[in-house]
């Protein structure tokens, strides 16, 4: 419940939250999409905030001058803009994979403004995209950001945060050298096929010249895509729990950068 006895120390103490959850909303899937407003965003802040101001016990925050204060904000809006990016940045997975695809299939001119990531994006990679958030909301996956970020403020207690700057170099490193592999894993299906029909259309070039093999080949790769993609639609569920568990695992691994000096 919340105690009668508020005062502007308080009033601080739920700033500071408030700026912490901004933090992850902003960036974090589905909640920093761009459809959902951002009045919308300010709104959720606020009730998760008030849930996570009534739930935790209050602790008077160290600090001493405006400046003082001023850095407790700075810090706690970092934690939260991390948190949100790293768990965001997982679904770049499917963005590259997809990027692959159209590459292979002649479709990398074909570009379309994606949503989630305010950026120029092929069709095949917004149409993975689309499915892979829509598999994530119904497996809940938004209920993970916000369980990720009620117990970031219990393993992170608010003005107690370090940032360790080793530990996220590596992580982020760790990570976008294993996105980069799951992502050509995932286009590998399409890839294999590709090749294969291109080795197929130049034994033909070379035993029958008279043929247009570039007229054909251009037709023949968009049928081969799309039936390998028809055929790896049913994979999307794996894929969609691959991702959420690396999710976890790089939010697991941001948190630690900042966990307070014992």
């Amino acid at each position: 419940m919340i105690e009668k006895s508020f005062s502007i120390y308080h009033l601080e103490y739920f700033l500071v939250i408030v700026v912490r959850i901004l933090g992850v909303m902003a960036f974090a899937p589905i909640f920093g999409n761009r459809p959902v407003t951002r009045r919308a965003r300010i709104f959720i802040a606020l009730a998760v905030s008030l849930a996570i101001f009534t739930a935790y016990p209050y602790v008077p925050l160290k600090y001493t001058t405006f400046w003082g204060y001023s850095f407790i904000l700075l810090k706690d809006l970092l934690v939260g803009i991390t948190i949100g990016f790293m768990s965001n940045i997982t679904l770049t997975i499917i963005q590259m994979s997809g990027q692959f695809i159209d590459r292979e299939l002649g479709f990398s001119m074909v570009s379309n403004f994606d949503q989630t990531f305010n950026t120029e994006t092929t069709i095949t990679a917004e149409f993975y995209n689309m499915l892979i958030m829509v598999i994530m909301l119904c497996s809940d996956m938004h209920y993970f950001v916000l369980s990720a970020l009620s117990d970031s403020f219990e393993l992170i207690p608010i003005g107690n945060s370090v940032v360790d700057t080793g530990i996220l170099y590596e992580t982020m490193i760790h990570y976008m050298v294993s996105y980069f592999v799951i992502a050509v894993r995932i286009s590998l299906p399409v890839q294999i096929s590709i090749m294969l029909l291109n080795v197929v259309l130049g034994v033909l070039a070379k035993t029958s010249p008279q043929m247009n093999m570039f007229v054909i080949g251009i037709q023949l790769k968009i049928f081969v895509g799309f039936a390998i993609l028809f055929v790896t639609l049913g994979f999307l569920p794996n894929i969609t729990q691959f991702i959420y568990t690396e999710m976890q695992d790089i939010v697991t691994d941001v948190l630690k950068a900042f966990l307070p000096v014992t």
